[in-house]
Protein backbone atom coordinates (compact mmCIF):
# COMPACT_ATOMS: atom_id res chain seq x y z
CA UNK A 1 0.00 0.00 0.00
CA UNK A 2 0.89 3.77 -0.54
CA UNK A 3 -0.21 6.50 1.78
CA UNK A 4 0.00 10.59 1.40
CA UNK A 5 -0.88 12.97 3.91
CA UNK A 6 -0.45 16.71 2.77
CA UNK A 7 -1.18 20.37 3.02
CA UNK A 8 -3.23 20.77 -0.16
CA UNK A 9 -5.54 18.43 -2.83
CA UNK A 10 -3.38 18.93 -5.58
CA UNK A 11 0.13 18.41 -3.57
CA UNK A 12 -1.21 14.87 -2.84
CA UNK A 13 -2.60 14.45 -6.34
CA UNK A 14 0.61 14.74 -7.76
CA UNK A 15 2.43 12.70 -5.13
CA UNK A 16 -0.45 9.80 -5.68
CA UNK A 17 0.27 10.35 -9.93
CA UNK A 18 3.87 9.61 -9.33
CA UNK A 19 3.49 6.76 -7.35
CA UNK A 20 0.82 4.97 -9.37
CA UNK A 21 3.51 5.21 -12.39
CA UNK A 22 6.13 3.27 -10.44
CA UNK A 23 7.94 6.36 -8.73
CA UNK A 24 8.91 5.34 -5.15
CA UNK A 25 8.25 7.88 -2.13
CA UNK A 26 11.26 10.29 -3.05
CA UNK A 27 10.44 10.76 -6.55
CA UNK A 28 6.58 11.50 -5.46
CA UNK A 29 8.27 14.01 -2.70
CA UNK A 30 9.80 15.67 -5.46
CA UNK A 31 6.99 16.21 -7.96
CA UNK A 32 4.35 17.42 -4.87
CA UNK A 33 7.17 19.50 -3.42
CA UNK A 34 7.51 21.09 -7.09
CA UNK A 35 3.81 21.25 -7.45
CA UNK A 36 3.21 22.88 -3.95
CA UNK A 37 5.27 26.28 -5.46
CA UNK A 38 1.98 26.61 -7.59
CA UNK A 39 -0.63 25.05 -4.94
CA UNK A 40 0.77 26.31 -1.99
CA UNK A 41 1.91 29.94 -2.86
CA UNK A 42 1.82 31.17 0.75
CA UNK A 43 3.91 28.57 1.99
CA UNK A 44 6.19 27.16 -1.00
CA UNK A 45 8.27 28.43 -3.28
CA UNK A 46 11.43 27.47 -5.09
CA UNK A 47 12.63 30.72 -3.13
CA UNK A 48 11.99 29.14 0.08
CA UNK A 49 13.38 25.90 1.83
CA UNK A 50 12.94 22.77 3.06
CA UNK A 51 14.08 19.59 5.57
CA UNK A 52 13.42 16.19 3.99
CA UNK A 53 13.54 13.20 6.77
CA UNK A 54 13.72 9.95 5.44
CA UNK A 55 13.61 6.47 5.75
CA UNK A 56 14.48 3.60 2.83
CA UNK A 57 13.29 0.46 2.56
CA UNK A 58 16.29 -1.29 3.25
CA UNK A 59 16.56 1.10 6.99
CA UNK A 60 18.95 3.92 6.10
CA UNK A 61 18.16 6.93 7.76
CA UNK A 62 18.94 10.31 6.67
CA UNK A 63 17.99 13.98 6.81
CA UNK A 64 18.60 16.48 3.81
CA UNK A 65 18.65 20.00 4.77
CA UNK A 66 18.12 22.65 2.25
CA UNK A 67 17.12 25.34 4.79
CA UNK A 68 18.20 29.36 3.65
CA UNK A 69 21.49 30.23 4.06
CA UNK A 70 22.24 33.72 5.47
CA UNK A 71 24.02 36.10 3.35
CA UNK A 72 28.18 36.50 3.57
CA UNK A 73 28.11 40.27 3.93
CA UNK A 74 26.34 42.44 5.83
CA UNK A 75 27.55 45.58 5.52
CA UNK A 76 25.09 47.82 3.12
CA UNK A 77 25.81 51.11 2.44
CA UNK A 78 22.24 52.40 1.23
CA UNK A 79 18.96 52.32 3.02
CA UNK A 80 17.84 49.02 3.52
CA UNK A 81 14.55 47.42 2.24
CA UNK A 82 12.78 45.61 5.45
CA UNK A 83 9.09 46.32 5.35
CA UNK A 84 7.23 45.35 8.31
CA UNK A 85 3.80 42.80 7.70
CA UNK A 86 1.63 42.97 10.62
CA UNK A 87 -0.58 39.74 10.57
CA UNK A 88 -3.65 39.35 12.85
CA UNK A 89 -5.10 35.46 13.77
CA UNK A 90 -7.62 36.82 15.11
CA UNK A 91 -7.32 35.80 18.31
CA UNK A 92 -3.07 36.62 18.25
CA UNK A 93 -0.95 39.22 16.78
CA UNK A 94 2.59 38.66 14.98
CA UNK A 95 4.84 41.09 13.34
CA UNK A 96 7.50 39.80 10.77
CA UNK A 97 9.38 41.84 7.99
CA UNK A 98 9.78 41.61 4.11
CA UNK A 99 11.58 43.33 1.84
CA UNK A 100 15.11 42.55 -0.16
CA UNK A 101 16.97 42.92 2.91
CA UNK A 102 14.30 39.83 4.68
CA UNK A 103 16.08 37.69 1.96
CA UNK A 104 18.43 34.44 2.69
CA UNK A 105 19.69 32.18 0.05
CA UNK A 106 17.13 29.70 -0.59
CA UNK A 107 17.64 26.39 -1.11
CA UNK A 108 14.51 24.48 -2.44
CA UNK A 109 15.70 23.74 -5.72
CA UNK A 110 19.37 22.13 -4.48
CA UNK A 111 17.36 20.27 -2.18
CA UNK A 112 15.36 18.46 -4.47
CA UNK A 113 17.75 17.45 -6.79
CA UNK A 114 20.56 16.16 -4.11
CA UNK A 115 17.09 14.06 -3.12
CA UNK A 116 17.00 12.88 -6.75
CA UNK A 117 20.74 12.41 -7.30
CA UNK A 118 20.88 9.66 -3.93
CA UNK A 119 17.41 8.39 -3.76
CA UNK A 120 15.46 9.34 -7.21
CA UNK A 121 14.58 6.48 -9.50
CA UNK A 122 12.45 8.29 -12.08
CA UNK A 123 13.24 10.88 -14.91
CA UNK A 124 13.61 14.90 -13.62
CA UNK A 125 11.73 15.37 -17.01
CA UNK A 126 8.98 13.37 -15.62
CA UNK A 127 8.80 14.21 -11.86
CA UNK A 128 8.92 18.46 -13.10
CA UNK A 129 5.80 17.81 -15.98
CA UNK A 130 3.08 18.09 -13.58
CA UNK A 131 4.32 21.11 -11.54
CA UNK A 132 4.62 23.15 -15.44
CA UNK A 133 0.99 22.15 -16.52
CA UNK A 134 0.05 23.62 -13.12
CA UNK A 135 1.98 26.94 -13.35
CA UNK A 136 1.12 27.29 -17.08
CA UNK A 137 -2.63 26.33 -16.36
CA UNK A 138 -3.05 26.89 -12.82
CA UNK A 139 -4.87 26.24 -9.92
CA UNK A 140 -7.76 27.78 -8.01
CA UNK A 141 -7.46 29.26 -4.59
CA UNK A 142 -9.05 27.67 -1.72
CA UNK A 143 -10.63 28.43 1.31
CA UNK A 144 -7.59 27.82 3.76
CA UNK A 145 -5.03 29.22 0.88
CA UNK A 146 -7.06 32.57 0.56
CA UNK A 147 -7.38 32.73 4.36
CA UNK A 148 -3.56 32.58 4.44
CA UNK A 149 -2.97 34.79 1.38
CA UNK A 150 -5.48 36.99 3.35
CA UNK A 151 -3.63 37.09 6.78
CA UNK A 152 -0.10 38.30 4.34
CA UNK A 153 -2.00 40.66 1.80
CA UNK A 154 0.25 43.53 2.80
CA UNK A 155 3.37 41.66 1.85
CA UNK A 156 2.60 42.13 -2.12
CA UNK A 157 1.83 45.61 -2.23
CA UNK A 158 5.40 46.68 -2.66
CA UNK A 159 6.18 44.82 -5.93
CA UNK A 160 4.54 45.54 -9.42
CA UNK A 161 4.95 41.55 -10.63
CA UNK A 162 3.74 40.98 -6.70
CA UNK A 163 0.44 42.82 -7.36
CA UNK A 164 0.08 41.49 -10.84
CA UNK A 165 -0.10 37.98 -9.62
CA UNK A 166 -1.52 38.48 -6.10
CA UNK A 167 -4.05 41.41 -6.13
CA UNK A 168 -5.17 41.41 -9.53
CA UNK A 169 -7.36 44.76 -10.52
CA UNK A 170 -5.74 45.93 -6.98
CA UNK A 171 -8.11 43.49 -5.14
CA UNK A 172 -6.43 39.93 -3.44
CA UNK A 173 -6.99 36.87 -5.37
CA UNK A 174 -10.62 35.11 -4.64
CA UNK A 175 -11.63 31.70 -3.39
CA UNK A 176 -12.16 29.69 -6.62
CA UNK A 177 -9.90 31.74 -8.78
CA UNK A 178 -7.50 30.64 -10.81
CA UNK A 179 -3.32 31.53 -9.79
CA UNK A 180 -1.24 31.06 -12.84
CA UNK A 181 2.45 31.53 -12.67
CA UNK A 182 3.78 31.26 -16.54
CA UNK A 183 6.97 32.79 -15.67
CA UNK A 184 7.43 29.87 -13.96
CA UNK A 185 6.35 27.29 -16.33
CA UNK A 186 8.98 28.20 -18.33
CA UNK A 187 11.92 28.74 -15.63
CA UNK A 188 10.38 24.74 -14.78
CA UNK A 189 10.95 23.67 -17.99
CA UNK A 190 14.66 25.43 -18.47
CA UNK A 191 15.34 24.18 -15.12
CA UNK A 192 14.76 20.63 -14.82
CA UNK A 193 17.45 20.45 -18.44
CA UNK A 194 19.84 22.70 -17.09
CA UNK A 195 19.94 21.79 -13.16
CA UNK A 196 20.59 23.52 -10.46
CA UNK A 197 22.95 26.48 -11.51
CA UNK A 198 20.18 27.42 -13.79
CA UNK A 199 18.89 29.13 -10.48
CA UNK A 200 22.47 29.41 -8.62
CA UNK A 201 25.40 30.07 -11.15
CA UNK A 202 23.08 31.62 -14.34
CA UNK A 203 20.62 34.84 -14.88
CA UNK A 204 18.60 34.22 -11.95
CA UNK A 205 20.97 34.74 -9.46
CA UNK A 206 22.32 37.86 -11.54
CA UNK A 207 19.25 39.47 -11.68
CA UNK A 208 18.65 38.76 -7.20
CA UNK A 209 22.02 40.12 -6.81
CA UNK A 210 21.84 43.04 -8.89
CA UNK A 211 18.03 44.04 -7.51
CA UNK A 212 19.78 43.77 -3.85
CA UNK A 213 22.41 46.23 -4.43
CA UNK A 214 20.57 48.43 -6.28
CA UNK A 215 17.44 48.48 -3.64
CA UNK A 216 18.50 47.34 -0.50
CA UNK A 217 19.64 43.58 0.28
CA UNK A 218 22.53 41.46 1.46
CA UNK A 219 22.54 38.53 -1.00
CA UNK A 220 25.83 38.31 -3.47
CA UNK A 221 26.72 36.03 -6.43
CA UNK A 222 29.12 34.29 -4.07
CA UNK A 223 25.76 33.84 -1.63
CA UNK A 224 24.14 31.51 -4.41
CA UNK A 225 27.28 30.18 -5.99
CA UNK A 226 28.52 28.29 -2.48
CA UNK A 227 25.08 27.18 -1.46
CA UNK A 228 25.07 23.24 -1.29
CA UNK A 229 22.88 20.82 0.28
CA UNK A 230 23.60 19.15 3.60
CA UNK A 231 22.85 15.13 4.90
CA UNK A 232 22.77 15.01 8.15
CA UNK A 233 21.76 12.27 10.93
CA UNK A 234 18.43 12.29 12.96
CA UNK A 235 18.69 13.49 16.36
CA UNK A 236 17.89 10.25 17.94
CA UNK A 237 15.63 9.86 21.04
CA UNK A 238 13.47 7.03 23.03
CA UNK A 239 9.94 7.94 24.26
CA UNK A 240 7.64 4.63 25.75
CA UNK A 241 10.15 2.13 23.56
CA UNK A 242 9.48 4.02 20.71
CA UNK A 243 12.64 5.56 18.60
CA UNK A 244 12.12 9.29 17.53
CA UNK A 245 14.28 10.64 14.39
CA UNK A 246 14.43 14.21 14.27
CA UNK A 247 15.26 17.30 12.55
CA UNK A 248 18.57 18.08 14.20
CA UNK A 249 20.91 21.30 15.07
CA UNK A 250 21.59 23.90 13.92
CA UNK A 251 18.13 23.85 13.29
CA UNK A 252 16.01 23.62 16.78
CA UNK A 253 12.61 21.85 16.47
CA UNK A 254 13.98 18.44 16.54
CA UNK A 255 15.54 19.04 19.58
CA UNK A 256 13.55 20.65 21.48
CA UNK A 257 10.68 18.41 21.01
CA UNK A 258 13.74 15.88 22.43
CA UNK A 259 14.10 18.10 25.66
CA UNK A 260 10.23 17.80 26.14
CA UNK A 261 9.80 13.91 25.45
CA UNK A 262 12.90 13.05 27.48
CA UNK A 263 11.32 15.14 30.26
CA UNK A 264 8.01 13.29 29.90
CA UNK A 265 9.98 9.70 30.09
CA UNK A 266 10.41 10.03 33.53
CA UNK A 267 6.24 9.99 34.12
CA UNK A 268 4.13 7.23 33.65
CA UNK A 269 1.37 9.42 31.63
CA UNK A 270 1.59 13.07 30.59
CA UNK A 271 -0.80 14.55 32.53
CA UNK A 272 -1.57 18.66 31.89
CA UNK A 273 0.79 19.73 34.53
CA UNK A 274 3.83 17.34 33.13
CA UNK A 275 2.90 18.58 29.80
CA UNK A 276 3.31 22.24 30.73
CA UNK A 277 5.91 21.89 32.91
CA UNK A 278 8.21 20.08 29.27
CA UNK A 279 6.48 23.12 27.51
CA UNK A 280 8.66 25.34 29.96
CA UNK A 281 11.82 23.14 29.35
CA UNK A 282 11.39 23.78 25.81
CA UNK A 283 11.34 27.34 26.45
CA UNK A 284 14.14 27.18 28.49
CA UNK A 285 16.75 26.01 25.53
CA UNK A 286 14.76 27.97 22.94
CA UNK A 287 16.70 31.14 22.28
CA UNK A 288 20.24 29.37 23.75
CA UNK A 289 21.55 26.55 21.17
CA UNK A 290 24.87 26.36 23.21
CA UNK A 291 22.76 24.68 25.70
CA UNK A 292 21.07 22.84 23.47
CA UNK A 293 24.38 21.29 22.21
CA UNK A 294 25.39 20.48 25.22
CA UNK A 295 21.83 18.82 26.14
CA UNK A 296 22.53 16.59 22.91
CA UNK A 297 26.30 16.13 23.80
CA UNK A 298 25.06 14.71 27.42
CA UNK A 299 22.57 12.78 26.22
CA UNK A 300 24.35 10.95 23.72
CA UNK A 301 25.70 8.48 26.42
CA UNK A 302 22.58 6.63 25.88
CA UNK A 303 21.97 13.59 18.36
CA UNK A 304 4.00 30.33 7.26
CA UNK A 305 4.71 26.50 6.62
CA UNK A 306 3.48 23.19 4.94
CA UNK A 307 4.36 19.83 5.34
CA UNK A 308 3.59 16.61 3.56
CA UNK A 309 4.80 12.64 3.82
CA UNK A 310 4.56 10.10 1.43
CA UNK A 311 4.89 6.35 2.66
CA UNK A 312 5.41 3.88 -0.30
CA UNK A 313 4.43 0.00 -1.14
CA UNK A 314 8.47 -1.02 -0.38
CA UNK A 315 8.39 0.74 2.55
CA UNK A 316 10.25 3.73 1.97
CA UNK A 317 8.90 6.97 3.75
CA UNK A 318 9.87 10.91 3.85
CA UNK A 319 8.55 13.50 5.71
CA UNK A 320 9.41 17.26 4.04
CA UNK A 321 9.01 20.59 5.38
CA UNK A 322 8.72 23.80 3.75
CA UNK A 323 8.67 27.21 4.03
CA UNK A 324 8.93 30.52 2.61
CA UNK A 325 8.32 32.17 5.78
CA UNK A 326 5.43 34.88 4.99
CA UNK A 327 7.53 35.74 2.06
CA UNK A 328 9.39 38.86 0.92
CA UNK A 329 7.05 40.22 -1.56
CA UNK A 330 10.03 40.23 -4.01
CA UNK A 331 9.29 38.22 -7.20
CA UNK A 332 12.13 36.96 -8.89
CA UNK A 333 12.51 39.19 -12.56
CA UNK A 334 11.63 36.84 -15.28
CA UNK A 335 10.42 33.60 -13.15
CA UNK A 336 7.28 34.50 -11.30
CA UNK A 337 9.38 32.95 -7.73
CA UNK A 338 8.70 34.64 -4.84
CA UNK A 339 11.99 34.65 -2.22
CA UNK A 340 11.95 34.01 1.12
CA UNK A 341 11.92 36.20 4.28
CA UNK A 342 13.83 34.25 6.55
CA UNK A 343 16.16 37.48 7.43
CA UNK A 344 12.33 38.82 8.77
CA UNK A 345 11.42 36.07 10.83
CA UNK A 346 12.02 36.56 14.70
CA UNK A 347 11.71 33.12 15.43
CA UNK A 348 15.11 32.99 13.36
CA UNK A 349 16.82 36.00 14.43
CA UNK A 350 15.68 35.82 18.37
CA UNK A 351 18.51 38.68 19.57
CA UNK A 352 16.87 41.15 17.37
CA UNK A 353 16.89 41.92 13.64
CA UNK A 354 19.69 41.96 11.57
CA UNK A 355 21.63 40.00 14.30
CA UNK A 356 22.08 37.06 12.29
CA UNK A 357 25.56 35.27 11.69
CA UNK A 358 26.93 35.78 8.25
CA UNK A 359 26.96 32.38 5.81
CA UNK A 360 25.61 30.00 8.51
CA UNK A 361 22.93 27.92 7.38
CA UNK A 362 19.26 29.39 9.60
CA UNK A 363 18.21 27.69 12.39
CA UNK A 364 14.48 26.19 12.07
CA UNK A 365 11.72 25.21 14.28
CA UNK A 366 10.63 22.70 11.26
CA UNK A 367 10.67 19.38 12.01
CA UNK A 368 9.74 16.26 10.04
CA UNK A 369 9.52 13.51 11.93
CA UNK A 370 9.94 9.84 11.77
CA UNK A 371 9.02 7.17 14.37
CA UNK A 372 10.01 3.42 14.88
CA UNK A 373 8.35 0.95 17.15
CA UNK A 374 10.01 -1.06 19.97
CA UNK A 375 10.83 -3.33 16.87
CA UNK A 376 12.53 -0.84 14.89
CA UNK A 377 10.11 -0.80 12.32
CA UNK A 378 8.91 2.47 10.58
CA UNK A 379 5.59 3.04 12.39
CA UNK A 380 4.50 6.86 11.91
CA UNK A 381 5.99 9.90 9.74
CA UNK A 382 4.58 12.98 10.78
CA UNK A 383 5.74 16.71 10.60
CA UNK A 384 3.31 20.22 10.66
CA UNK A 385 3.71 23.96 9.88
CA UNK A 386 3.25 26.59 12.58
CA UNK A 387 6.30 28.35 13.51
CA UNK A 388 7.36 27.77 17.41
CA UNK A 389 4.70 26.29 17.72
CA UNK A 390 5.96 23.21 15.45
CA UNK A 391 7.96 21.37 18.52
CA UNK A 392 4.97 21.06 20.79
CA UNK A 393 2.46 20.23 18.26
CA UNK A 394 4.25 16.82 17.03
CA UNK A 395 4.74 16.11 20.61
CA UNK A 396 1.39 16.23 21.82
CA UNK A 397 0.75 14.15 18.89
CA UNK A 398 3.48 11.58 19.82
CA UNK A 399 2.09 11.62 23.30
CA UNK A 400 -1.33 10.53 21.88
CA UNK A 401 -0.23 7.77 19.60
CA UNK A 402 2.70 6.38 21.40
CA UNK A 403 1.33 6.76 25.44
CA UNK A 404 -2.59 7.03 24.81
CA UNK A 405 -2.79 4.81 22.23
CA UNK A 406 -4.73 6.73 19.89
CA UNK A 407 -4.65 5.74 16.20
CA UNK A 408 -3.06 8.97 14.24
CA UNK A 409 -6.58 10.59 13.13
CA UNK A 410 -7.90 10.82 16.54
CA UNK A 411 -4.10 11.71 17.46
CA UNK A 412 -3.74 14.70 14.78
CA UNK A 413 -7.24 16.15 15.38
CA UNK A 414 -6.97 16.23 19.66
CA UNK A 415 -7.50 19.60 20.85
CA UNK A 416 -3.80 21.03 21.76
CA UNK A 417 -2.44 23.77 23.90
CA UNK A 418 0.68 26.02 23.55
CA UNK A 419 2.81 27.36 25.92
CA UNK A 420 5.54 29.92 25.00
CA UNK A 421 6.49 33.29 26.62
CA UNK A 422 4.85 32.84 29.83
CA UNK A 423 1.46 32.66 28.13
CA UNK A 424 -0.78 29.19 27.57
CA UNK A 425 -2.76 28.98 24.92
CA UNK A 426 -5.49 26.48 25.05
CA UNK A 427 -7.84 24.93 22.27
CA UNK A 428 -11.47 24.19 22.86
CA UNK A 429 -12.11 21.07 24.62
CA UNK A 430 -8.54 20.33 25.95
CA UNK A 431 -8.91 18.58 29.27
CA UNK A 432 -7.17 20.56 31.61
CA UNK A 433 -8.96 22.54 34.79
CA UNK A 434 -8.38 26.00 36.41
CA UNK A 435 -6.91 24.11 39.02
CA UNK A 436 -3.98 22.40 36.83
CA UNK A 437 -2.95 26.23 35.54
CA UNK A 438 -0.44 27.59 37.85
CA UNK A 439 -1.28 30.61 39.50
CA UNK A 440 -0.29 33.51 37.75
CA UNK A 441 0.07 32.27 34.45
CA UNK A 442 -1.45 33.82 31.86
CA UNK A 443 -3.35 31.24 29.73
CA UNK A 444 -6.36 31.86 27.04
CA UNK A 445 -8.64 29.31 25.94
CA UNK A 446 -9.27 29.87 22.36
CA UNK A 447 -12.82 29.97 21.00
CA UNK A 448 -12.30 27.48 18.20
CA UNK A 449 -9.42 25.38 16.72
CA UNK A 450 -6.97 27.37 14.50
CA UNK A 451 -3.82 27.24 12.38
CA UNK A 452 -2.16 28.89 15.05
CA UNK A 453 -1.63 25.60 16.71
CA UNK A 454 -0.46 24.03 13.89
CA UNK A 455 -1.27 21.47 11.35
CA UNK A 456 0.11 17.85 11.90
CA UNK A 457 -0.09 15.68 8.49
CA UNK A 458 0.97 12.37 9.48
CA UNK A 459 0.81 8.75 8.43
CA UNK A 460 1.09 5.43 10.72
CA UNK A 461 1.18 1.44 10.46
CA UNK A 462 -1.40 0.30 12.63
CA UNK A 463 -2.13 -3.31 12.26
CA UNK A 464 -0.25 -3.87 9.04
CA UNK A 465 -2.46 -1.30 7.49
CA UNK A 466 -1.46 2.18 6.57
CA UNK A 467 -3.78 5.17 7.90
CA UNK A 468 -3.31 8.62 7.00
CA UNK A 469 -4.55 12.30 8.68
CA UNK A 470 -4.59 15.51 7.24
CA UNK A 471 -4.87 18.06 9.73
CA UNK A 472 -8.08 20.24 9.43
CA UNK A 473 -6.90 23.03 11.31
CA UNK A 474 -4.85 23.84 7.73
CA UNK A 475 -6.96 22.26 5.52
CA UNK A 476 -5.26 19.19 5.28
CA UNK A 477 -5.72 15.96 2.48
CA UNK A 478 -4.55 12.20 3.01
CA UNK A 479 -5.40 9.30 0.74
CA UNK A 480 -4.09 5.54 1.19
CA UNK A 481 -4.10 2.92 -1.87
Amino acid sequence: MNAVSAGHEVTQKVAVQILEVGGNAFDAAIAAYLASWIAEPCMSSAGGGAFANVYTADGRSMVFDFFCQTPQNKVQKIPLDFVPIHIDFGEAQEIYYGGLASMAVPGSIAGIFEIHKQLGTIPMKVLFEPAIQLAKEGVAINNFQHYDLSLLHSVFDHRKRAMELFKPNGQLINIGETLRLPELSDFLDFLWREGPDAFYQGEVAQNIVRDCVEQGGFLCLEDFKNYKTFLRKPVKSTFKDYQILSNPLPSTGGTLMTVGLDYLNQFETSKPKNLLSAFGNMNSFEKNPEKLGSFLESRNRRGATSHFNVWDKWGNAIALTMTIGEGSGYIVPGTDIHMNNMLGESSLVPNGWHSWKEDIRLSSMMNPTIVLNAKNELDLIIGSGGASRIPGAILQVLVNTIEKKHNVVDAALAPRIHYENSKLDIEPKYEITNEEIPKNLAHKFWKKQSMFFGGTHAIQKSNGKLLAVGDQRRDGVSVVF
